[in-house]
């Protein structure tokens, strides 16, 4: 016969309730945390797929960031390029007037509100968002336009000066890539494909025009304006006529300042289409995020009915462990008493 010692019982007992007290713990703790496992040696498969499919949220999520930024900054320049929309069209209305002869009176007053419209558009393209200048190109850090005795200068050069284009033919084309989710890269020479980022530079100077025409004119729409404005404020104060060369330089910008616009809006619809491909993306970014989500939570998290079942089980289990402890404990004593 084996003698059942209460030393044993005892023992037995312990590691029992040892078991069932750390069966109520994890499953308490599955139960508030919701979680399948809360370390790598767990689960060692099921953490794998998590820190990946955690990792590629956490990039969704910094490119959903960027993304919005940048649908933010380009609505700023869609608002300030709608402000010089409505620039323009008051100074057009002003040169129409003082195209007319029989207006001829108000040409230097005219003249005037020209060189002011012309000062105000300038101050609309040195918009900033942040602390950054909207259409500053790649150097965000400094105002980009500056109208300096009736001359509009970009970057402290001349856009009407010849001798600037081929600076401002690089200025126009610059590029400032920022991560939005679509696979950035790098050449063989350590350089952005550009396919795989988005260039967030808004070149003024592109947007505007520079340099002259085959005839001599300005392409810039502000320094058009404002040279026109010049122009009319030398007209004679009481009868409003100009000399003949300013007459026919007042045609000739005048003229030119319709095709300005239609070139300026040409940039601006491109621009849009800019915007708008940043807003289909963070829909893109959206839903990607969204699926992520779905798929870490599958893994990550225990369903709530099942975590609340085995925890009242392990509950029980626990309590009718503590009940035979009581007995067992209570006859250990009568033995000792015997």
């Amino acid at each position: 016969m084996i003698r059942v010692t209460t030393n044993g019982t005892l023992r037995t007992y312990r590691g029992h309730l040892a078991r069932a007290t750390l069966n109520q713990f994890q499953s308490m703790n599955t139960v508030l945390t919701r979680r399948r496992f809360s370390s790598y040696a767990e689960s060692p498969s099921l953490a794998t797929q998590s820190f990946r499919l955690h990792s590629a949220y956490a990039r969704n999520t910094a490119h959903k960031s960027m993304s919005e930024e940048m649908i933010s900054k380009f609505e700023a320049a869609g608002s300030s390029l709608q402000k010089l929309q409505d620039q323009y069209r008051d100074a057009l209305d002003a040169a129409e007037q003082g195209q007319d002869d029989s207006k001829a009176g108000a040409r230097v007053q005219l003249g005037e509100t020209l060189k002011s419209i012309a000062e105000g558009m300038v101050q609309t393209l040195n918009a900033q968002y942040g602390e950054k200048f909207v259409f500053a190109g790649a150097d965000g850090d400094n105002a980009p336009f500056e109208l300096k005795d009736g001359k509009l200068l970009f970057r402290g050069l001349d856009v009407n000066d010849p001798a600037n284009e081929a600076a401002f033919d690089e200025m126009a084309k610059e590029v400032a890539y920022v991560d939005i989710g679509l696979g950035m890269q790098l050449d063989e020479n350590e350089q952005v494909v550009p396919s795989t980022a988005f260039n967030s530079a808004i070149s003024g100077v592109g947007l505007l025009g520079y340099g002259k025409d085959e005839n001599g004119v300005q392409n810039n729409m502000i320094g058009i304006i404002s040279e026109l404005g010049e122009i009319y404020t030398r007209a004679n104060p009481e009868t409003g006529e100009l000399s003949t060369d300013d007459q026919e330089r007042a045609s000739a910008l005048f003229d030119k300042m319709q095709d300005s616009n239609s070139e300026f809006r040409s940039n601006w619809t491109k621009l849009d289409t800019q915007a708008q491909f940043l807003k289909s993306n963070d829909t893109r970014l959206t839903s990607t995020g969204d699926t992520l989500q779905t798929q870490f939570e599958g893994l990550d998290r225990v369903d709530l009915a099942d975590a609340l079942t085995t925890f009242a089980y392990a509950q029980y289990s626990y309590n009718a462990a503590l009940r035979v402890g009581n007995d067992i404990l209570s006859q250990s004593f009568i033995d000792y008493m015997s």
